[in-house]
């Protein structure tokens, strides 16, 4: 008969086999982030991956169940990191301009996330690709945030009225994505945030009544 100290509750066993899981694919899904930026997903291997992460190829797939699979997981993991910052979930009344360098501020802090979007997206250009309706939404929603921003500036009257909340919001997001790949780039050279920062100001007293 097992000591008592053996006897653990069943449901001990599962909860402990539940967080070596999550740790795992944690684990993969990490490491995944690294393979994805440098090499974007057509040349990331699974088999690399696995192998990364002390892995055999089908024990990697019994997590996700296939790449794209896993490139979707990644993605969504970081949405789900990024969440209020990016889209800004604050109240509509916070809602502003200024709060773009806030935005920059996170896109600098994340350079393997930022590279990781960059190069996925770039891949993603046609509607076959898998994620091509994930960015397509992605610099949708970024519109919709600095749209909104304008339009609460415009109620404070820190916007001169008829100003268009989505031209203003497309010149933002171009400018955001686009100084991003000259940052990864030569990151000695651009500096990210302060460059952002200078163009917001820029933008306000461009749009003030």
């Amino acid at each position: 008969m097992p000591a008592a100290t053996d006897i653990r509750p069943a449901g001990a066993d599962r909860r402990a086999r539940q967080s070596r899981g999550h740790a795992r694919r944690d684990l993969i899904l990490a490491e995944a982030v690294e393979i994805l930026a440098a090499r974007g997903f057509r040349g990331t291997s699974i088999a690399e991956l696995a192998k990364r992460v002390g892995m055999t190829h089908p024990g990697l797939l019994y997590y996700f169940g296939s790449k794209e699979r896993l490139l979707h997981e990644v993605v969504s993991e970081r949405e789900r990191m990024e969440g209020a910052a990016y889209y800004g979930t604050h109240p509509d009344s916070e809602a502003s301009l200024a709060n773009i360098t806030e935005i920059a501020q996170l896109i600098a802090d994340s350079p393997t996330f930022t590279r990781l979007y960059v190069v996925l997206a770039a891949e993603n250009l046609d509607p076959g690709e898998p994620l091509h309706d994930f960015f397509t939404d992605r610099y949708a929603r970024a519109r919709d945030l600095v749209a909104a921003a304008v339009r609460a500036d415009m109620a404070r009257g820190e916007v001169r009225k008829g100003t268009d909340p989505a031209q203003i919001a497309r010149e933002v997001v171009a400018t955001l994505m686009g100084l991003e790949i000259q940052w990864l780039m030569d990151p000695d050279e651009i500096d990210y945030v302060a460059t952002i920062e200078a163009f917001t100001e820029g933008l306000r007293a461009r749009l003030a009544p």
